[in-house]
């Protein structure tokens, strides 16, 4: 893995890159999408297909990571891009607590690109090169488990929502 990001930094680095499109979104507990660009929740610009992120694996349960976009903001392959790489996450920012007590929340910053459908691996469109990043945000929970006359307590880390922005670049030499 740290190969294939020494090689996406390397294809960056000698390629000049021009944004074309790039939105916005927020994203609940169930990796639904609410709103794009600030959108009105309450009357959403698709009300039928807001999308979906999927941080930990590919819509159909490949590794790696998906988003699934709107149609009409015209990202490639008309926004389904389940085919990302597994998403790059940077450190645990405790936002309250330490992480040590049932309550505590942090955040965590991720990336990730989409290189099947795009320039990086000679995809679809070899002038294009599709991804995504997000802020998910997510709470310490304590559980308890008891058998055989004991108890034993243990955390986990439910995602409680998230934003993020989605983005199709130009590659240009």
């Amino acid at each position: 893995m740290k190969l294939l990001a020494l090689a996406v930094l390397a294809l960056a680095a000698a390629v000049d890159t021009q944004a074309q499109m790039s939105d916005t979104f927020t994203f609940n507990a169930t990796q639904q999408i609410t709103f794009w660009d600030g959108s009105n929740p309450a009357n959403p610009p698709y009300p039928y297909d807001m999308g979906a992120v999927s941080l930990n694996t590919q819509f159909g349960g490949g590794w790696g990571a998906s988003i699934s976009v709107p149609w009409q903001l015209g990202y490639l392959n008309q926004g389904e891009l389940s085919d990302c790489l597994k998403i790059t996450w940077g450190p645990r920012v405790f936002t309250s607590g330490d992480g040590t007590h049932a309550g505590d929340t942090f955040t965590e910053t991720g990336s990730t690109t989409c290189p099947y459908y795009t320039g990086e691996y000679g995809g679809a469109s070899n002038n294009l090169l599709a991804g995504f990043s997000v802020v998910a945000s997510y709470i310490v929970k304590q559980n308890k488990s008891c058998g055989n006359g004991r108890c034993i307590y243990y955390f986990t880390y439910p995602l409680t929502g998230g934003t993020g922005t989605v983005t199709e670049t130009v590659l240009t030499q």
